[in-house]
């Protein structure tokens, strides 16, 4: 009668619990750290309602003047412009138009801000931001850990604020571009 494992029954639930942890530790690191993301994507949005709408009772006069108070009001630190820098849309692809932002920026050691002001206002809109959560580090991708804001005269707004929950939820997926997750996690969509 036997009494026990023998040592390669014990051998072989070994290599099928590591097998199985190195399959699942990944996923669980890569949800953690988008999960960290998105909860500073949401702090960060606090921050930038408060500068905009402190910035319009202080008076900017032009994009250039706000460009200046919202960096100043959203980061204690010393900030750098950069070029270039390139982000990919969530999905792999290039961002197409990035190149347009004017003014990108290096935010201490782990931010990276980017502003594209319209020549003249469309619809209403004077510009865009990009937020860069954690910097250079990759993956520099939309709704990944780059998220961004229509800037109107009188508040910001999430990229993609204006669309339906069906586009949204599209748009924030693997074959999407990413940049509807800037609205998409701030209503509660889940990565």
């Amino acid at each position: 009668m036997k009494k026990g494992f023998t040592i390669v029954e014990i051998s072989i639930l070994a290599v099928i619990l590591i097998i199985v942890g190195c399959l699942i530790i990944p996923f669980s690191i890569n949800d953690t750290k988008q999960a960290s993301h998105v909860l500073e994507w949401r702090a960060l949005q606090d921050r930038l309602n408060h500068a905009f709408s402190a910035a319009g009772a202080y008076g900017a006069k032009d994009n250039k003047e706000l460009e200046d108070y919202i960096m100043k009001s959203i980061s204690d630190s010393e900030y750098k412009k950069i070029e270039p820098y390139k982000i990919r849309y969530m999905n792999g692809r290039p961002a197409a138009g990035i190149g347009n932002f004017t003014g990108v920026y290096e935010v201490g050691t782990d931010n990276v801000i980017g502003f594209r002001w319209e020549e003249t206002s469309q619809n209403g809109k004077n510009g865009v931001m990009f937020y860069d959560i954690n910097g250079k580090k990759g993956p520099n991708r939309w709704g990944k850990d780059v998220f961004g804001v229509n800037i109107y005269p009188d508040r910001i707004e999430p990229l993609c604020a204006k669309k339906s929950h069906e586009e949204i939820k599209a748009d924030c997926s693997k074959g999407g571009t990413g940049c509807c997750c800037s609205y998409y996690y701030l209503v509660g969509g889940n990565f």
